[in-house]
């Protein structure tokens, strides 16, 4: 038991602890010199101690974790992000190749009735598909666009999450030592 109690303290000095690793250490020497009554209250100390850490590290580790898994739905959040680019220059690319088609389509109507292509109603007309394509473009690329903006700030609350996901661990896990800290000081 003795042996125990000396290791746990060697441990806590180890990480830092000194404090605790002297108490652990005295608790040792205490245990010795005082017998039973001594050893078992050093041996609560440092199984409260043990405890702590155990439940330190889990804290941290559980905080990691949290933060690791917000910053890979930044990541996904981000491809998405790419995709919708991807996406808006196809629908782009499609109806100006449907305007082209359309466009096509009546240029070979009008010179089938022999009217002139470059004036009167033919002209007209192309300029007005010309016109309500470039307008239909212009209104889906600032939707791509939003929703892109849309995806960009969701990746930063999730990355800004991530962040305060750690400090409220490193907190707690510092609460956690904290409160043993006092434990200690209260058994005397």
């Amino acid at each position: 038991m003795e042996l125990a109690v000396a290791a746990i303290g060697k441990v806590f000095a180890g990480l830092g602890l000194s404090a605790a690793g002297a108490a652990g250490a005295g608790a040792a020497g205490a245990a010795t010199a005082a017998g039973g009554a001594a050893m078992g209250s050093g041996a609560l100390a440092a199984m409260q101690g043990f405890s702590t850490v155990l439940k330190v590290l889990g804290t941290i580790g559980a905080g990691a974790a949290a933060a690791r898994e917000s910053n890979d739905m930044a990541d996904q959040t981000m491809l998405q992000e790419k995709q919708e680019q991807l996406a808006g220059e196809q629908r782009k690319t499609s109806m100006s190749r449907e305007l082209s088609r359309v466009l096509g389509n009546n240029e070979v109507a009008y010179a089938a009735a022999g009217i002139d292509l470059t004036q009167g109603v033919a002209a007209e007309n192309a300029a007005n598909a010309k016109t309500r394509a470039a307008n239909e473009i212009s209104i889906d690329q600032q939707d791509t666009e939003f929703r892109r903006s849309l995806y960009r700030m969701r990746a930063q609350g999730l990355r800004d999450k991530a962040k305060s996901q750690k400090g409220g661990a490193l907190l707690s896990a510092l609460g956690d030592v904290a409160g043993y800290g006092i434990s200690l000081a209260q058994m005397g």
